[in-house]
């Protein structure tokens, strides 16, 4: 008899906790228009949790950027922050930025940046306001549910009950020409009635009209993160509405198309997860050109002591064929490219759909040039050039379309045909880079001593077994090894403290790893991690006391200046 209560308490009580989860960002979030380009939030109170882990607060870390012996400037400066903590926005919610663009023929293209937060005490906040020297004199004005301060022609901060907006306003004018030719200057005094056109629409938003009707932003928030990183496709469609060509269907392969981050610091590393959501349209394209998988064989034998990065993508070239077909474009495509004697299926058959490029030993060197005087006398001139091994893969797929296009490049001088097939031309011998093809590949490498080693198959490439591991049955990846990088940096290095900065971040950061699956028939997963040298300790922590010896280095270099900053950036 006591199970159904019990059972509609436990109901209840975890309906409540879904529902404020999936609906974290609901309040704030209702201002944020659906055609919005990106919106990135952070949970000031997660930060602050971890950054109590390594003894760190907002307040600390800040005034720790004042000059010691300027007493009176920390005794002003921790007034002025004591100040901002209590100015009526509630500072232990989510806090916004989110970015809004658009674009048409007629007027060109804008772009609105505004920041958000939620609003704890709106009678403080304006108090707060009028004892700001920037805003003190400046009126506020009333709008049809919100007051606002116009700060400038582009610059609005906007507020009601329940949050404030600060917008930043950028309009890319079109290029316009009288009659007679002459270039007519745009009409600079519709600036500032746009930015407010601008925010009196985000405070009039119906709930279908924002962010909030979109279900992807909605379930981003059902994992706890510090943050998180919403995109859409609403960027790409306004660069389409302000050209004069009109696609129709290209529209519709762009529209309503979402990519959600979560991001997290934790112990010992930073850690980012993303999920791309795709259009019935895209989707029915990546489903029916599903790509393979990196080849991991590809990098085993990369000949360095030290890899400093790789890049590896597998794809099926059918898939841009596939694209062009949706669109209806390629009888306009083929119908150009036959000038050259050439189709739209020579370019995605040539290839197999798999690229790599791998970096590695890099270091600055010392070399000696030959410069020249004003007065034409010359002289010997030693400068820091970068060295480094490379080697660039791509696996060729029908032999008779490649050599097509390979013969053209040869027509230009860009390759140089030889018996066995291409070697570099003059442009890539130029830039010192080695170039061969054959049947199954070509190959450009920073050398041919680079480019022997690696056919040798002799060495075995130096990487993190981990780092592999996470490679591996992925679309595309990307490896960077922070460490070795620094280190080549580190060799040449003469100024003190520039050379304590580096040292500062090389005992930081380890190494960094990117990867993305292949489309599942519903999603593009993706995962990004930044591995941290103290595997023990909460990443912000690690990363908050490097930005503190950093500055602690500058300021002990050029004391007058970084004070003066730091005091200027509290204020």
């Amino acid at each position: 008899m006591h199970k159904i209560p019990y059972l509609l308490l436990i109901t209840v009580t975890a309906t409540i906790i879904v529902t404020s989860c999936g609906k974290k960002a609901a309040t704030e979030a209702k201002y944020i228009p659906k055609d919005v380009t990106g919106v990135i939030v952070v949970d000031p109170l997660s930060l602050k949790e971890k950054m109590s882990k390594g003894n760190i607060s907002v307040d600390s870390f800040l005034l720790q950027f004042q000059k010691k012996s300027d007493t009176a400037g920390i005794a002003r400066n921790k007034k002025l922050w004591e100040e901002f903590k209590e100015n009526g926005i509630n500072l232990d919610r989510n806090l916004y930025v989110f970015f809004v663009q658009k674009g048409s023929l007629k007027k060109g293209q804008s772009s609105a940046y505004s920041f958000m937060g939620n609003m704890k005490d709106e009678n403080k906040f304006q108090a707060y306001l009028k004892k700001q020297e920037e805003t003190k004199n400046k009126a506020i004005s009333k709008g049809k549910n919100y007051n606002y301060l116009q700060m400038s022609d582009e610059n609005i901060i906007a507020w009601n009950q329940e949050v404030v907006i600060v917008t930043w306003y950028n309009k890319v004018a079109k290029f316009e020409y009288d009659s007679l030719g002459n270039y007519k200057a745009p009409d600079e005094s519709t600036t500032k009635l746009e930015v407010q056109q601008e925010v009196e629409h985000y405070f009039s938003l119906k709930e279908s009209e924002s962010v909030v009707s979109v279900t992807p932003f909605n379930i981003m928030f059902n994992e706890k993160a510090d943050g998180y990183i919403f995109n859409s496709s609403a960027a790409a469609l306004a660069s389409l509405s302000a050209m004069p060509l009109s696609l129709p269907k290209l529209e519709t392969l762009l529209k309503d198309n979402y990519s959600t981050t979560t991001f997290n610091f934790e112990d010992g590393k930073i850690v980012a997860k993303g999920i791309t959501q795709t259009n019935p349209m895209l989707a029915s394209i990546l489903k029916k050109y599903a790509g393979p998988t990196v080849n991991m064989a590809a990098i085993e034998n990369f000949p360095a002591t030290n890899i400093n990065g790789a890049m590896m993508a597998a794809f099926n070239p059918e898939l841009f064929n596939g694209v062009l077909k949706e669109l209806e474009v390629s009888a306009l495509i083929d119908g150009f490219l036959s000038k050259q004697g050439l189709t739209t299926a020579d370019f995605f058959k040539a290839m197999k759909g798999e690229i790599n490029v791998f970096v590695g030993d890099f270091k600055l060197e010392s070399k000696e040039t030959n410069a020249t005087t004003p007065d034409g006398s010359s002289y010997k001139n030693k400068i820091q050039m970068p060295s480094v091994k490379m080697i660039f893969t791509a696996s060729i797929g029908d032999k008779v379309a490649f050599t097509k296009l390979m013969n053209k490049a040869a027509e230009s001088g860009a390759v140089m045909k030889t018996k066995s097939g291409y070697a570099a031309g003059d442009l890539l011998k130029m830039a010192n880079l080695y170039l061969v093809s054959d049947e199954k590949n070509i190959v450009l490498a920073s050398d041919s001593l680079t480019y022997v080693a690696y056919q040798a198959a002799n060495t075995k490439a130096k990487i993190d077994v981990e780092v592999m591991d996470k490679m591996k049955g992925k679309s595309t990846t990307m490896f960077m090894d922070i460490n070795s990088i620094m280190n080549g940096l580190l060799q040449s290095t003469q100024e003190k403290s520039f050379e304590e900065g580096m040292k500062l971040v090389n005992a930081t950061f380890k190494d960094m790893v990117f990867t993305m699956d292949n489309f599942d028939g519903k999603t593009i997963k993706s995962e990004g991690e930044i591995r941290m040298t103290n595997t023990k300790q909460n990443s912000l922590v690690s990363v908050m006391q490097m930005i503190s010896g950093i500055f602690k280095i500058m300021n002990e270099d050029r004391p007058v200046v970084f004070s003066d900053v730091a005091t200027q950036s509290m204020q």
